[in-house]
């Protein structure tokens, strides 16, 4: 007999990184025969907040097992009310960590509150985090049972290869705004067609607004060179990304993890440009299975991107690396360790295929 499940956290749309995260883990779950999760929508979309938050309490009341995968004001918000209820009736938790400054957020907080937040996230059985230094920074609180388990994306079996028709198109895919790289990026392009040279930039995301006028005028005045292309589906992201001579992604946004772009390149094949920032060199290796350049550095980046242009060994190189590095995060890989903790923690699923 299976324990009531529910698993609280955004899902798409809009196609983000904590949405998209979710899907895939909705459907490897749902792929493995496990149907009985009440999966709860953390975005409000119609429903009054009092008649939102009601439904959601009744539902953690209810269930034994709950699973919380939410950004930063979603977790501040559940994992206290997880706690409340626990003390109550008997509970199992696990937390996905979404994003990668979650051990920045609890070192943030007072003393007090810091103490009292641990207390509560050490009532849960798992904490699973996205990479190894997220891992250690959170246990540095004093937050225990944390495991890696990485960020999942299903591989649609598209494969980049360097062609006539692709070379020289340069691709980004996240977030528009200028933490993410993107006025870098943009400079960078422009200066290099300055210089003579034929490159073009074509833009994928959500638009943020106080970034909207700047971008729009930025692309105006590029002569036709950058291009905004609007919002992807995730079923759309790796046939696309094999149209493109490289991706470029140089972030330096506070909470960035392991964006789920790059594991999408990694399994096209697709070469990439990325920061040396936070977690990210701890997954890549400079001219190996990427190209990495200082954030902010509009003269490192051209640099890195006329490589590219100009050595298609290079290009072989790394799309070869990335390959290799980014097969642990394939949706099965990682849905089938989510399974084997939780039955570890004695958690009880019924299964449609047993």
């Amino acid at each position: 007999m299976s324990a009531k499940t529910l698993f609280i956290g955004p899902f798409s749309p809009p196609f983000a990184g904590d949405g998209v995260k979710n899907d895939y883990l909705r459907e490897g779950f749902e792929n493995e025969g496990i149907n009985n999760i009440i999966w709860f929508d953390s975005i409000r979309r119609e429903s009054g907040i009092f008649a939102f938050f009601l439904r959601l309490l009744k539902l953690m009341i209810t269930s034994k097992q709950i699973i919380i995968s939410l950004n930063r004001d979603g977790r501040f918000i559940i994992i206290p009310l997880f706690w409340f209820l626990s003390l109550f009736s008997r509970k199992k938790g696990v937390l996905y960590i979404i994003g990668g400054s979650f051990d920045k957020q609890i070192e943030q907080l007072s003393s007090f509150r810091r103490k009292i937040f641990v207390k509560m996230l050490n009532r849960l059985d798992g904490i699973f985090a996205e990479s190894k230094s997220l891992q250690e920074g959170v246990e540095k609180q004093g937050v225990k049972n944390v495991v890696m388990i990485y960020n999942p994306r299903k591989d649609d079996g598209f494969r980049w290869r360097l062609t006539e028709n692709n070379k020289s198109k340069v691709v980004f895919i996240s977030r528009i705004t200028d933490s993410k790289g993107v006025t870098v990026l943009m400079n960078a392009i422009t200066e290099i067609v300055n210089d003579g040279k034929n490159i073009s930039l074509d833009l994928y995301g959500p638009i943020d607004e106080n970034y909207e006028h700047f971008f729009y005028k930025f692309i105006a005045d590029s002569n036709g060179t950058i291009t905004y292309k609007g919002i992807l589906k995730p079923d759309e992201v790796q046939s696309l990304l094999t149209q493109y001579h490289f991706l470029a992604l140089p972030t330096y946004h506070t909470g960035e993890g392991l964006p789920g772009i790059l594991v999408e390149a990694g399994m096209t094949g697709i070469p990439i440009i990325i920061t040396r920032f936070n977690a990210l060199p701890e997954y890549f290796k400079h001219n190996q299975s990427a190209l990495f350049v200082e954030p902010k550095d509009v003269d490192t980046l051209k640099k890195e991107i006329l490589r590219l242009l100009e050595d298609d060994k290079l290009n072989k190189t790394i799309s070869s690396g990335i390959i290799k590095i980014v097969v642990p995060f394939k949706l099965e890989t990682v849905i089938k360790q989510s399974i084997d903790y939780l039955e570890k923690y004695k958690w009880i699923f019924n299964k449609v295929n047993e």
